[in-house]
């Protein structure tokens, strides 16, 4: 405890032997030394030789990013790990510096230490290097690329007939330009994971609730006993609304309302004069519907009708809010729409307009029925002309 103390005041009290000179110029070259040779140890932490020391870094990423343009070009000019992923700025470069000590936790502890573990990872890392760069605004991409600096005519025309209107919406680089240097993940577990989550609050349907929504494509049934038998006498879409009105053991009688367009007997559609489909109906159940007093469409002159069917369907798949539907339906409509370009605000179009947007980006998108259906409701529910008609109760 004495040799603590001693070595405390000999280090601050001042010196009877050695000038106060002689301890300024000290005291400069020891900061210059010391200054020197962490400004040495930080840039060689940027360089591709320290990025790729770690084996998960070098047999996945480094692998991939051999393959691109960022590695190898006509032009001979290379964008190393530093220039996309450490910033140029000395605060924001020590701030870096500080988070990645948490890569190197993860590092020691072998989260990603196998392509399995990496793979398994690789959608959460990936999404928070992009939240990253969206948030300052894509700093790094603007070290070599600039909206002020591009000569849009010795672009090719599909890339120049992208890139004017991003720039003219102030739109960022990685708001498109994301799996340009690494692989793109799987982004469908997160939605499919949501989706397995509404089933399993769907099994224990809420005995008071007469509000509910389907979480995925149930039969319909005429008659309680039938339930669960055969193709049913109709098919409730994903997010449809249906009020309860009796119960029994396992099966519910709901009513579902909506409208169908005169000639069209079989489909329900949520909203007069939009293609928003709820129900379709085997031939055999269109004499248990009820029908309203025609109305005509005042935008289109097509004559549409109120209906309503009462049917019993079994007691699952079904919650008691929309809200969850809608959660899932925006990191679905993320995963698959985000990856390539800017996501689209829902109300950018008319709810009849989202029906040939998405059709057109079908090919592109790997989604099967139920999922694109469910999809193409909830951006036709959030358009512009239908906006807040389907938000949660």
């Amino acid at each position: 405890m004495r040799a603590i103390q001693r070595l405390w005041s000999f280090f601050w009290q001042p010196s009877s032997r050695i000038g106060l000179g002689a301890l300024l110029v000290l005291g400069g070259f020891g900061g210059i030394i010391f200054w020197g040779g962490f400004n040495t140890v930080m840039e060689q932490t940027n360089t591709m030789r320290f990025c790729i020391s770690c084996h998960e870094m070098e047999s996945t990423v480094y692998q991939e990013y051999k393959q691109t343009v960022h590695f190898k070009n006509a032009s001979g000019v290379q964008a190393t790990c530093s220039d996309c992923h450490v910033p140029k700025d000395w605060t924001a470069k020590v701030v870096r510096k500080i988070q990645a000590t948490g890569e190197l936790y993860h590092h020691f502890a072998g989260t990603i230490d196998t392509k399995e573990k990496f793979e398994a990872h690789r959608a959460t890392m990936a999404k928070r290097v992009w939240a990253s760069m969206e948030a300052t605004d894509s700093r790094e991409c603007r070290n070599c690329h600039e909206f002020s600096t591009m000569d849009f005519h010795a672009q090719r025309p599909e890339s120049a007939k992208a890139m004017q209107p991003a720039m003219e919406k102030g739109e960022t680089c990685i708001t498109c330009h994301k799996g340009i240097a690494h692989k793109m993940p799987d982004l469908s577990s997160g939605y499919k994971k949501q989706f397995e989550e509404l089933q399993m609050v769907s099994a224990d349907v809420p005995g008071s609730a007469d509000i509910l929504y389907t979480v995925s494509e149930i039969p319909l049934f005429l008659d309680a006993s039938e339930v669960g038998k055969g193709r049913g006498a109709g098919v409730l879409l994903s997010a449809t609304e249906v009020q309860v009105v009796d119960r029994q053991k396992d099966a519910l009688k709901v009513r579902v309302e909506g409208w169908r367009q005169e000639g069209a007997d079989r489909i329900f559609y949520e909203l007069m004069g939009q293609r928003i489909f709820t129900l379709t109906l085997a031939p055999g159940a269109l004499e248990h519907v009820s029908v309203g007093d025609p109305k005509v469409d005042p935008n289109t002159d097509l004559i549409w009708l109120p209906v309503s069917v009462e049917a019993w369907v079994a007691a699952e798949n079904l919650v008691e809010s929309r809200e969850k539907l809608w959660e899932y339906a925006e990191e679905m409509y993320t995963a698959s729409c985000a990856s390539c370009h800017g996501k689209s605000d829902p109300a950018h179009y008319l709810a009849n307009q989202w029906i040939g947007t998405l059709k057109s980006m079908e090919r592109f998108i790997s989604l099967d029925k139920r999922e694109y259906r469910l999809l193409l409701k909830y951006l036709q529910l959030h358009a512009s002309d239908t906006k807040g008609h389907g938000d949660a109760h």
